[in-house]
């Protein structure tokens, strides 16, 4: 009892003056995040954005990367195939950061090969008013109408026809060709309501064209801080939970470099400045703690999530059913651009002409959303 505790373990060191290459997506760090890394541990880290889940597992064969962000559906099959490295714990010790819920995915027990990074879930963009939907959708009927106000898909394969597939009452992650070809059969029945595939509905909403769009709830809380009266809504039907990983590749030339970026991502200060510049939910407890007051709106989406069963399905790989969802996407992408090119044959009626008034003396018109 008397002797005295052994010294503590000296953290590991790692090369300097080398490259690590990182697969990731668009807006995922803060402006410091990257710089911040480089200048501790004096290495460089180059960056490669992808548009989806799907265009970077087309180029992981092609390119080698030390450090990939995946989806977990999509990171779910590269674990049990052997191309991510297992992670030495003692490389990472911010993984205690990691909050109990993230902790112990089926694909991942006790986070053996990746750390989780950030969150999120799929539901409505509404900005009122405008015409069409001037009433706040509550069901997923909204999106997939037949007839009716125009709205946006997201461009994303298992995002769209897993939101069809909820709609349809089935499980997004279902390998039934049957259901998987009737959540496709839906989409293309709504398709001359669907005017876009989009990665953001921003854009088309600010601009006035629709009201309603499918939308990932970041991007939502994110437009909420330029225009207040923009909202996430929840479908009840329920929604789409994802969880992105950072997972260092079996064939990674920089490993050791690898582990310590996945380590300084849960740092809670790295993690709390990305959260509340790009309202991302980080995964870092120490971080939460240091969210603003717009940033906790995102974990708050979680919180009324946890009270209702069944209120979400986390996205898993659907293995051998995955050729049915490309060929079901295919075919709903085709059935856009069949109806955007009907639509630009059509006569073009010319521009209503509106009388001319002389202005009102005094007043000034306000656009209420600043526009």
């Amino acid at each position: 009892c008397n002797r005295p505790p052994p010294p503590p373990t000296p953290p590991p060191t790692i090369p300097s003056g080398q490259t690590l290459r990182v697969a990731t997506f668009a807006d995922y760090f803060e402006t410091r995040t990257l710089p911040s890394f480089e200048s501790k541990t004096g290495n460089r880290v180059e960056v490669e954005v992808f548009q989806s889940n799907e265009s970077l597992l087309a180029n992981l064969d092609s390119r080698r990367f030390d450090v990939v962000f995946l989806s977990g559906y999509a990171i779910e099959p590269l674990i049990s195939t052997g191309r991510i490295a297992k992670m030495p714990r003692e490389r990472v010790p911010n993984l205690a950061q990691v909050p109990l819920d993230f902790r112990n995915p089926p694909y991942d027990p006790s986070l053996s090969h990746c750390v989780p990074y950030i969150w999120w879930v799929v539901g409505f963009a509404y900005l009122p008013p405008r015409t069409g939907h001037v009433a706040e959708p509550s069901s997923l009927d909204a999106l997939f109408a037949e007839t009716g106000p125009e709205v946006a898909w997201l461009d994303d394969m298992r995002a769209t026809l897993g939101m069809a597939l909820r709609r349809l009452g089935k499980s997004a992650n279902t390998r039934d060709p049957a259901e998987i070809a009737a959540a496709k059969n839906l989409l293309l029945r709504a398709v001359p309501c669907g005017i876009e595939l989009i990665d953001d509905p921003s854009d088309l909403q600010l601009h006035g064209r629709l009201s309603v769009s499918m939308a990932w709830s970041n991007d939502v809380f994110a437009l909420t801080r330029k225009v207040p009266q923009v909202r996430f809504l929840l479908p009840k039907e329920g929604t789409l939970l994802y969880v992105d990983f950072a997972c260092v590749m079996q064939t990674a030339k920089q490993p050791e470099i690898g582990f310590a970026f996945l380590d300084h991502l849960l740092e809670p200060a790295i993690s709390a400045d990305i959260a509340n510049t790009r309202m991302l939910p980080t995964v870092s407890e120490g971080g939460r703690k240091m969210l603003d007051t717009e940033a906790r709106w995102l974990w708050g989406t979680l919180e009324s999530l946890r009270g209702h069963s069944g209120s979400y399905e986390p996205m898993r790989d659907v293995g051998d059913a995955t050729p049915l969802f490309e060929k079901a996407w295919q075919d709903v992408k085709d059935g856009i651009a069949k109806e955007k090119a009907r639509r630009a044959a059509l006569p073009q009626a010319p521009p209503e002409k509106k009388p001319v008034s002389a202005p009102i003396k005094g007043k000034k018109w306000v656009n209420p959303l600043g526009l």
